[in-house]
């Protein structure tokens, strides 16, 4: 998941539309910028607008050489891995913490009765306690506001008990609030959920689930049962959040997670690496010369190979167990000094962390595919070149197809090909004008010959290659369309049946292997041409039948017709309406649905 080069505009469209953290990097591999985004591309690509951009970023911008991304379930856990990663690296364009007193921190206001969590910029010694600073105040603000909606905690300055004749909050009554200032909640079991609140923050979930279940336990014992499902809804909230939480490995441990992925004749391995519980970055390891190589070899190999130079983490979390598991586990233990334990993923964390890297893995490999896929069309582009003996290289294609039922509807098809991938903008439809009996050769003429005309007189450059779906009459009527105007163009036929070339009419054709990147270019333009004939030529047929079945209909002109299709959708549907229903249609009118629904109910229908 990394995107290099000179013009890095053109690998935007690359990058997924994702959350997660991007880091942009120099010439020298340098990290001098991490951000996170809701949307990876989107927000890359803001970076490189042609205008709108500050100084700051025009400056940064010049000195991206590379980058690189980490996809995300949520935009929350892109922005607790963004922290992670800026207090590692340490970005020369990231905001640098110099006074702490210009950032926000959370507050537990301890000092008052009834505890608040709050935002601040001042540090106090009457007992709050405080959690940060925080460089992003936004973020520090939705943490607040998650914590309050999800422990229902007080955010008002009421004090408690309430004046009398005063109205609780209107947090309350939309069940944002536990109630405090109702008596619903005694000072003390508020007190307990501000010291599960306190745990939270610190990143300590079990004791806060295990402290509100003997909350909630403790309630239904009262028979205080709505004060029970109260509590039992708060751990329900932190369980989801807790849940869908990977950036943070459990019980703070040193840990990595490998996955695995083969195909294409490579196996791609992505580590996620976990110091302290925090997720700190991944590593990609492309392997070649797979093809006698089981997946379990491969991840031994690689656990060898990268921690024989790299930092051996307590545990190593595997997509599945590696090769000779007990000798690389030893191996493991000699080079780091300290017991290595290899193991797959059991804990519900775990897990949620495979799950992630396994999105990773399939962003990188379908990034990967699309890279092979280009380099694939490349090589098929030469190498029509070359065996079309072509002057210069093949870029833009064209290609025609017929489609008619014996010579009804007759429809041709041309779509536009350019450097192997399909430019729908230049796809063109061809209702068939000269023939009303099936002839496709001909048909190919009239096509062909109507493009060529359009091109010359409106002094478009012709396309490098016209690929006519057929054989050697197809071809040669395209090759006459094209003399008849003097037009220069190359003009090839793709034979289905074996998939032969012809490029003359009277001569040999050429034969393509079975895994020729040319044949496939060749094939899949000849595919999507037939596509989008036959889905022009259904499109004409179900239109005509529709027709049909209403242009009998005396007094019924265009209009109406249209307006009785626009709101029963189908010819069906106004035979089976009532005549009330197709009177009640605006711009039809009782005398016009007296004459519909008799020519469907009163009269013969076939004429017979």
């Amino acid at each position: 998941m990394t995107v290099t080069g000179t013009d890095i505009r053109k690998l935007l469209p690359d990058i997924p539309l994702l959350p997660g953290v991007y880091l942009m990097k120099d010439s020298a591999g340098e990290i001098i910028y991490i951000g996170k985004a809701s949307s990876l591309r989107k927000r890359v690509s803001s970076y490189f607008a042609k205008t709108g951009l500050d100084t700051k970023t025009r400056v940064l911008v010049s000195n991206i050489a590379d980058i690189e991304y980490i996809v995300t379930d949520s935009e929350v856990e892109a922005l607790i891995l963004e922290s992670s990663l800026v207090r590692k690296h340490k970005p020369k364009y990231n905001i640098r913490l110099k006074d702490d007193k210009r950032y926000p921190y959370i507050a537990v206001t301890l000092s008052e009765d009834y505890p608040r969590i709050i935002i601040t910029r001042k540090l106090s010694g009457n007992g709050d306690r405080f959690f940060g600073p925080y460089t992003d105040a936004s973020a520090a603000r939705r943490m607040v506001a998650l914590i309050n909606r999800t422990f229902k905690l007080k955010t008002c300055r009421k004090p408690i008990p309430l004046r009398e004749g005063e109205r609780p909050c209107l947090n309350f009554q939309i069940k944002r609030c536990l109630g405090t200032c109702q008596g619903t909640v005694s000072k003390e079991e508020y007190r307990e959920i501000i010291d599960n609140v306190l745990s939270f923050l610190g990143g300590d979930i079990d004791p806060v689930i295990a402290g509100l279940k003997k909350l909630m336990d403790d309630r239904a014992g009262k028979y205080d049962y709505e004060g029970a499902a109260q509590i039992r809804d708060i751990i329900f909230d932190i369980q989801k959040i807790s849940e869908t939480q990977k950036v943070y490995a459990p019980v703070g441990l040193d840990q990595d997670f490998a996955g695995i992925s083969m195909q294409r004749g490579e196996a791609v391995i992505v580590l996620m690496e976990f110091r302290k519980g925090i997720l700190l970055g991944r590593k990609i390891t492309v392997y070649g010369n797979i093809e006698y190589s089981a997946p379990e070899e491969i991840l031994r190999t690689f656990l060898i190979e990268y921690y024989g130079h790299n930092d051996v983490p307590q545990k190593i979390v595997t997509a599945l167990v590696p090769a000779d598991r007990p000798v690389v586990e030893r191996y493991l233990t000699d080079v780091s000094c300290r017991n290595v334990s290899l193991a797959v993923a059991k804990s519900p964390e775990e897990k949620g962390i495979m799950r992630l890297l396994q999105k990773n893995m399939d962003v990188i490999v379908a990034e990967r595919e699309s890279k092979h896929e280009h380099e694939d069309k490349r090589a098929g582009l030469r190498e029509l070149q070359d065996v079309l003996m072509a002057d210069a290289d093949i870029v833009d294609i064209e290609c025609f197809d017929i489609s008619n039922i014996q010579g009804k509807y007759a429809v041709a098809s041309m779509v536009h090909f350019t450097d192997g991938v399909p430019d729908k903008s230049q796809y063109r439809r061809f209702r068939i004008r000269s023939l009303d009996s099936p002839n496709d050769p001909a048909m190919i003429h009239e096509v062909v010959g109507r493009r060529l005309q359009y091109l010359m007189n409106e002094g478009l450059a012709m396309p490098d290659l016209m690929v006519i779906d057929g054989g050697t009459t197809q071809l040669a009527r395209a090759r006459e369309a094209a003399d008849s105007i003097g037009a220069e163009v190359r003009i090839v036929s793709l034979a289905k049946r074996f998939e032969e070339i012809f490029t003359d009419p009277k001569g040999e054709p050429v034969r393509l292997g079975e895994r020729s990147p040319g044949r496939k270019i060749l094939q899949n333009i000849r595919d999507e041409a037939h596509r989008f004939a036959i889905t022009y030529h259904r499109k004409l047929r179900e239109k005509g039948a529709v027709a049909s079945r209403l242009d009998g209909i005396p007094g019924i002109g265009a209009r109406r017709k249209r307006i009785l299709l626009e709101h029963f959708k189908s010819v069906d549907n106004i035979i089976d309406a009532e005549i009330n229903d197709i009177a009640a249609v605006p711009g039809i009118g009782k005398s016009a649905a007296e004459k519909v629904y008799r020519y469907f109910h009163d009269t013969d229908v076939s004429g017979e």
